[in-house]
């Protein structure tokens, strides 16, 4: 965004086609689309944080059933 000429066009890609729009659209636009991905980061860590609490319900469940009889860790290899 460091263009000298407010009146050039900056080419912005959508899908696979790149479209010419003014600065302020752009930036319009590059901040609307990082908007909707911290939004779409969040929901997909709140819903990774309500998995692994569900994961560590069941594995309490498991091992107080079947005791040390059981691995449920995962390899680290």
């Amino acid at each position: 965004m460091m263009l000298e000429d407010d009146t050039s066009l900056v080419s912005y890609q959508i899908g696979g086609v790149f479209i010419g729009h003014s600065q302020e659209e752009t930036q319009e636009m590059l901040e609307t689309a990082k908007e909707a991905l911290e939004q779409e980061v969040k929901s997909v860590e709140e819903r990774v944080s309500e998995i692994q609490q569900v994961l560590g319900d069941l594995k309490v469940q498991l091992y107080a059933k079947f005791g040390d009889n059981i691995n449920l860790e995962a390899d680290e290899s």
